[in-house]
């Protein structure tokens, strides 16, 4: 009797020590991982960006512009990069740059699509202004169909909030 008594006893003290270190570890708060793709965009962005006029001709790789929440606004940084945009454009009159607009979930459909062709069509107002011909100039307009991010927080938000720029040496007609 002394014996099943004390199994009974060690069994519900084993039993309750497990069940209370378990709760204490669901208590911990835990860090969000980083989106791979999002670091990975920062990353190549910060390279891209920093390349002189001279490398961005070479490699017609060009960083993304990003917007604040609803907004059409070219952003403060975004200046200087364009300035070079439009520097390499004049200097090759071959080259033609493709605007890609996209956005976050926010918000319905039709408002995104309309939302992410005005930021584009605001960069492509931009270089306009400094003498690059509109028609050298296309706008796409993706919405929210493009994510880089598929994390809800304001950071993958954040990110999927951009114009991505492309370079292209071929004709329109050829491509459209």
């Amino acid at each position: 009797m002394k014996l099943r008594t004390l199994c009974l006893l060690t069994i519900t003290l084993v039993l309750g020590a497990c069940a209370s270190q378990q709760k204490e570890e669901e208590e911990i708060p835990r860090m969000p991982a980083e989106d791979p793709n999002v670091v990975a965009l920062d990353t190549a962005n910060y390279k891209l960006y920093n390349q002189t006029a001279a490398q961005m001709a070479r490699s017609l790789k060009l960083p993304s512009v990003h917007f604040d929440f609803d907004s059409i606004r070219v952003p403060e940084y975004a200046y200087p990069l364009l300035d070079k945009v439009a520097l390499v454009m004049q200097e090759h009159e071959t080259l033609h740059l493709i605007l890609q607009g996209n956005c976050d979930s926010l918000g319905t459909d039709e408002y995104n699509y309309w939302l992410s062709g005005a930021r584009a069509a605001a960069l492509k107002s931009y270089l306009v202004s400094r003498g690059i011909n509109a028609e050298r100039i296309r706008i796409h307009a993706y919405g929210d169909t493009r994510p880089i991010s598929l994390d809800q927080s304001e950071a993958g938000r954040q990110a999927n909030r951009r114009v991505d720029m492309q370079f292209t040496t071929r004709r329109w007609k050829s491509i459209y």
